[in-house]
This record gives structure tokens, C-alpha cells and sequence, in this order.
């Protein structure tokens, strides 16, 4: 993967930013999005690249088509051609109840998530056809396999996601596009690590490894499918959830 080009989306905390870690110590190009804190993901970038690899944090709503688009072009002419891509971007929902939950704000999750996977498919994928190579790496979540309570968008979005990722791949894999789907658990970032003891506990009872997961693993897996993993492993949803009931 030496000098191969990988589109991280929202790269710069959690499971994006061991992510882009890894595939750097891996001798990718990274470039990784970021929304709201350019702060984080310029020192993310810069701490990378101090180590003697290659990191460059952009910001692009990835929700929104045009922007994407104007980015991606943006990035292809600086850094040449994306040989893989890791949609890792997405929101959570607001923990009501569906019959709680405001419409406009529900369907701005699906809108977000499912959006953030399409918009870059659509303009990366062509470019990927054309040159006869391509990983892709879809982030979802073992909350779109069996549904959180108060979390019925996010559910909904990944669960979609899946499904999309399925259906690419089918089109796309004649082409040398691979296509794949990472499904974490529980996993212990920013967006998880205030979640009630009694919460971790109740789950992890009716895990096989008893934890919430590390950022790493999940990292590793994704690394694996993009560097390592034989074609062959495609239109997959690959959980990683410590052997969750």
C-alpha cells in the first residue's frame, strides 16, 4: 500500500482517527474529513506526518452531493487517484423514543448517514471503474442488525447501508471495485464512553469477551480489508462485537 491514496470520512476522533492511524503506519496517503473541529484534525494530521508518514485533514460536509464532488476533484488533482475509501462519517440520534423523536430531526439522521456513503460512492466509485481497482469500506454498526430503542433512525441508516454496500458491490465487483462492511459493537470512544456503568455491564454480560471494544481492533480489520484481504471477501457486513448475543 505504499503511497496508495485512502479517503478516511470523519477520520479525526474514534474509530476514524485509529483508522487513518493505521493505514498511515501501513505507508498510505491518508486523507480524512472532518465537520466540526479543525482543531483536532489538524493536530491529528500533523502528529502523523511528525512520524515520517502521510496525513492531511480537509473539512466537506459529506452529507452535502455538491460539496463532495467538488472535493473529491479538489483531491485527485493533488494527490492523483483514490485507491480506497473508508465512509466512517456519520451523527447518532437523540435517544427518544421514534413516537418522540421529531420528524425533521430523524430523518436528518438517515439523511446524514446514509447521504455521507452515497454522495462519496457517487463520486469516487466512477474514477475506481476506470482505473479497474478499488476497496471500499463501509461502516456500520450491530445497532442496524438488531435496533437500538431510542436509536431507530441510526438503526434504520445503518441497516441501509448494508444493504446499499450489498447492492454496489454486485454491480461494481466486474470491475475491480471490492466492496465491504465493518460492523463494530461496543466500542470505547468519545461518543460511548459515557454510557452508564449499569449500561456496559448489561451488555456485556451477554458478550463473549465481556469488554467494550478497542478503537484498534476495529482499525485492524478495516486496514486488513483494504491492504491484505483477498477480492474474494466482498459484499460482506464484517461484525466486530466481542461475540455479542
Amino acid at each position: 500500500m505504499e503511497n496508495k491514496v485512502v479517503l478516511v470520512t470523519g477520520g479525526s476522533r474514534g474509530i476514524g482517527r485509529s483508522i487513518c492511524e493505521t493505514l498511515a503506519e501501513r505507508g498510505c496517503t491518508v486523507i480524512f474529513t472532518y465537520l466540526s473541529n479543525e482543531e483536532k484534525a489538524q493536530a491529528l494530521a500533523a502528529e502523523i506526518r511528525e512520524k515520517g508518514q502521510k496525513a492531511f485533514a480537509y473539512y466537506c460536509d459529506m452529507s452535502d452531493l455538491k460539496s463532495v464532488v467538488a472535493f473529491s476533484a479538489k483531491i485527485r488533482k493533488e494527490y492523483g487517484n483514490f485507491d480506497a475509501l473508508v465512509n466512517n462519517a456519520g451523527i447518532l440520534g437523540d435517544g427518544k423514543p421514534f413516537l418522540m423523536s421529531a420528524d425533521d430531526h430523524w430523518w436528518n439522521v438517515m439523511k446524514t448517514n446514509i447521504g455521507s456513503v452515497t454522495n462519496t460512492c457517487r463520486a469516487v466509485v466512477p474514477q475506481m471503474i476506470a482505473q479497474k481497482k478499488g476497496r471500499i469500506v463501509n461502516i456500520t454498526s450491530v445497532s442496524g442488525q438488531k435496533g437500538n430503542p431510542g436509536q431507530s433512525a441510526y438503526s434504520a441508516s445503518k441497516s441501509a447501508i448494508v444493504t446499499f454496500s450489498k447492492a454496489l458491490a454486485k454491480e461494481v465487483g466486474r470491475f475491480g471495485v471490492v466492496v465491504n462492511c465493518v460492523s463494530p459493537g461496543l466500542i470505547e470512544t468519545d461518543m460511548t464512553k459515557n454510557i452508564s456503568n449499569e449500561y456496559v455491564s448489561a451488555r456485556s454480560q451477554f458478550s463473549a469477551l465481556t469488554r467494550k471494544g478497542e478503537v484498534q481492533e476495529v482499525a485492524s480489520l478495516v486496514s486488513y480489508l483494504i491492504c491484505d484481504a483477498p477480492e474474494y471477501i466482498v459484499a460482506q457486513e464484517l461484525t466486530i462485537d466481542g461475540g455479542l448475543v
